[in-house]
Formats: structure tokens, sequence, C-alpha cells
């Protein structure tokens, strides 16, 4: 019906970003009349997502083409990705995973957070630039100690994400934590579109298409990931407390740069498009960092 939320978004320049809807037509609607922001006060609020399903959207001033999109959600909170949770995945780096192993979860920091079309940096440092396109979702309720069953109710919605990775600054020095090698600038591109859980009707039967340069790179179905969702949601909430607007990137595919060959980094002038049926397209540049002051 026309008013329902079906998907969200955020537009405008780096840290200005406005709150948006899409109409049952597929159209743009600014929300910054009406609300502040798609952040973490806003997405817990039970009561303003259901006035928000009951605006009238076509009252709303569409979006101007050619607007910047920025990540669907302010990401003030935690960003946590989990490692080696796609059975594919594992095969092809020799591993052999089930439902029983422990998943491996760390977290990247909030600042590499970008929009789905922003520039993906090749900085000072990078040596061994990879993509990783995952199915992320975002938290919509407060929650720890979660069981499946809850835990599947404390999801606001899906999208997609890219745990861009450093391989060299992962895996080849003494420091052998992931945060540096996870938590460039722009190492962590969302959206375009934010799509509520009730408009997704099976988080695992998705498709997911990574390309690179035109050239497929991973292609696979949700279904492949060991650890549902709502499985990993009731196993974070064993550590610690989830918050509205924490994300959480589901894990990788098989088909990284790493499994493809040592020439197959990612360098300047390389074209990156991401797409998951419902969720929408992610397409990025890289490009050498600017200069910063």
């Amino acid at each position: 019906m026309e008013g329902r939320t079906i998907k969200l978004f955020r537009f405008g320049q780096v840290e200005k970003e406005k709150p948006g809807i899409v109409d049952g037509s597929g159209v743009l609607r600014d929300l910054s009349g009406v609300l502040s922001d798609w952040d973490r006060s806003t997405l817990g609020n039970a009561d303003l997502i259901e006035w928000t399903r009951r605006l009238d959207l076509k009252r709303l001033p569409q979006v101007a083409p050619g607007q910047r999109l920025g990540s669907p959600v302010s990401v003030t909170g935690k960003v946590i990705c989990i490692g080696w949770n796609s059975r594919l995945h594992a095969e092809q780096m020799g591993h052999t995973l089930t439902e029983n192993t422990e998943p491996v979860v760390f977290l990247k920091a909030n600042s590499s957070v970008c929009g789905p079309n922003d520039p993906i940096l090749h900085n000072r440092y990078t040596k061994k630039l990879d993509w990783e396109g995952e199915l992320t979702l975002v938290v919509g309720k407060k929650g720890k100690y979660l069981n499946a069953e809850q835990a599947a109710g404390h999801i606001f919605g899906y999208m997609c994400g890219q745990d861009l990775s450093e391989r060299y600054w992962q895996f080849e020095t003494t420091d052998k934590q992931y945060t540096k090698g996870k938590s460039f600038d722009n190492f962590a591109p969302l959206g375009p579109f934010l799509v509520t859980a009730d408009e997704v009707e099976d988080p695992c039967r998705l498709r997911a298409v990574l390309t690179v340069n035109g050239a497929v790179r991973q292609d696979f179905d949700t279904s492949d990931y060991i650890h549902s969702p709502a499985g990993i949601i009731s196993y974070l909430s064993k550590f610690f407390t989830l918050y509205p607007g924490d994300v959480i990137l589901l894990g990788s595919p098989p088909g990284n740069a790493k499994s493809w060959g040592e020439e197959c980094w990612l360098k300047p002038g390389d074209k990156v498009e991401f797409e998951i049926s419902g969720l929408g397209k992610q397409c990025q540049e890289v490009i050498a960092e600017p200069g910063i002051d």
C-alpha cells in the first residue's frame, strides 16, 4: 500500500546527509522536513516507524536527480563483521566449517563507513586491496542474551555492504588482529537502500553478484551462509548489548581477490559493482586518495 516503509536511504554531502524514503512508485522522497535522520534514536523508535509507514509519501518533496547517496543509516555505533560464514568460501580457502564452528567476530572502525557509490580509496599505505561483498543487516532493537526466535525480531532491515580489506596489513605483519587491515577510510560502503525486514521474504535466499571492471568475481546465494542472520544476532548478544543502528556484515562469499591471484588486487582506475537482489546496487571507482590537510 502507499505509505508503507519499503526502502530507506540518506542523501547529500558527507556528514550532512538527510533522511529519505522510496515511495511505492520507486521515487526517492525527502523526509528531512519531518524526520531528523535515520540513526539509533529513530530506527529504535517503533512508534515513529509506524507513523512513517502511514505518511502520504506523495506529499513529500522528491530528491533532486544526481544527489549523492550516503550510508542508509548514520553509523555511530558498532560495525560488526562475521568471518568464515560461507561454506564455499571456507572450502575455497582449504577449510571445512559446520554449524558448530565458532563464528569469527571482528569490528571495523565506524569511520570506514561511506556511501554506496563513494570512491574506494587507495591510500599511501595500500599494498593488497581486496573486495568482499556481503549481505548486511541493521539492528532495530536493544537486546542482550537473545535466543534465535527473539533475535529475529531485533533485525530492522537488510542492505548491501562491503568489507573491503587490506590483506597485507591484515595477514602479513606481526599484529594478527584484523583492525588495521579492515578499517581504512571508505572500507565499508553501505547501501544504497536499507530495506525493512518485513519487505525481505527470505534473507537466506538472495542472490549477490560482485564484478570488477565488468568481470564477475563473486556470485553467490545467501543460503550458503552457515549461520543465519537471526543466529548471528543471537550469538553476538551473548557478548555485548546490541543497539538500534548497529551494523552487521554477515560474511564474505568465495571469490575475493586473494583467491584470484596476486595480480588481482584492486588498483586506481578499477571499477567495482555489487548488487543483491531486491536491495539495490553499489558502484565504486578505486582512486588514489586525495591529499590530506
